[in-house]
């Protein structure tokens, strides 16, 4: 820690505790002339002697022993302070910050984070959920260093990885009357209980212009912000549709007795997914396997037939 003291402080305490100019030089590297100069200058600030001295070497004058006492506090003291900021840095490395809709926090994140961090047990995960714009933000101020969101142009300030359709689509129970056809329209939901996120999302704002242009007013019968409750609403309400990101829930779909019919309505198929990372910046080695991994989890889905079903004119 000797890059934490004054010099001089340091060069005293290595001598006090070797006894001898001579026997300090070997540890210090220091000629006997230049060690002895800075004992000397540290002396004449201080303005007493530091050492009783004799032929037989070097001891000590009690003011040199409380100085002592302070150097060797200054160096555990100057320890913990390494040791804390390499704690801080190693653990920093080790974090991956992830902001994300809401969407992608309720069935893809979890999956996919949940195998990356069993075959990578040393990383911590931070996830922030939060809206499309909110996360961009997060990027540009530095706090997160991935995000998953949806957008409609390109941002600014970020570097998108991956950008993949994100169309809108139709999730029904099975066994729903409109489960039977290929795509859905507007009108056709309009005779069933319609579930909507809040004005906020990229969903809902897609949904709402769509209906504006086809001069459709449609009323939800359960309006909320979060995707987990209205997921389970369409689940328990006879007949309920809910208009949602298909990529985020795809892998879950089946074994919750729900299918997914696109739109026919050009609007709906107009969104975008990206995965992005702040323009011109390198990311450290962990967040960098994590980027690597959700974009292949994230292509694997892309690949699917059912994937290409919800959007055939886009992936096409």
């Amino acid at each position: 820690m000797r890059k934490l003291l004054e010099p001089s402080l340091y060069y005293f305490s290595v001598v006090a505790q070797a006894g001898s100019l001579t026997a300090a030089t070997d540890r210090l590297g220091l000629t006997v002339s230049a060690l002895s100069r800075h004992i000397s200058k540290l002396e004449d600030d201080i303005g007493v002697p530091l050492f009783d001295r004799h032929a037989r070497g070097m001891e000590l004058s009690h003011a040199g022993r409380v100085l002592l006492r302070h150097a060797q506090r200054s160096l555990v003291d100057a320890q913990s302070v390494v040791d804390e900021i390499q704690g801080e840095e190693h653990q920093r490395l080790r974090t991956i910050r992830i902001a994300c809709t809401e969407g992608y926090a309720f069935d893809f994140l979890p999956r996919s984070m949940g195998a990356f961090l069993a075959a990578h047990p040393e990383a911590l995960v931070e996830l922030e959920v939060v809206p499309a714009d909110v996360a961009h933000q997060m990027l540009l101020a530095g706090m997160a260093s991935i995000a998953l969101g949806f957008s409609f142009a390109a941002e600014p300030g970020v570097h998108a990885h991956l950008t993949l359709p994100a169309p809108v689509v139709a999730l029904l129970r099975e066994g729903h009357p409109l489960a039977a056809q290929k795509a859905v329209s507007l009108q056709d939901i309009a005779a069933y209980p319609v579930l909507l996120q809040d004005a906020g999302t990229t969903n809902r704002q897609l949904f709402d212009i769509a209906c504006n242009v086809a001069g459709l007013e449609i009323v939800p019968r359960v309006t909320s912000r979060y995707v987990g409750a209205l997921y389970r609403f369409v689940q328990t309400i006879p007949g309920a549709v809910l208009p949602s990101g298909y990529l985020s829930v795809a892998q879950r779909l089946e074994q919750d007795g729900l299918v997914a019919r696109p739109f026919d309505t050009e609007l709906l198929r107009q969104r975008r997914m990206q995965i992005k990372t702040l323009a011109r910046r390198q990311l450290a080695p962990l967040p960098a396997l994590c980027l690597d991994w959700l974009i292949g989890d994230l292509n694997r889905i892309a690949a699917s037939p059912g994937f290409r079903e919800m959007a055939p004119a886009v992936v096409a």
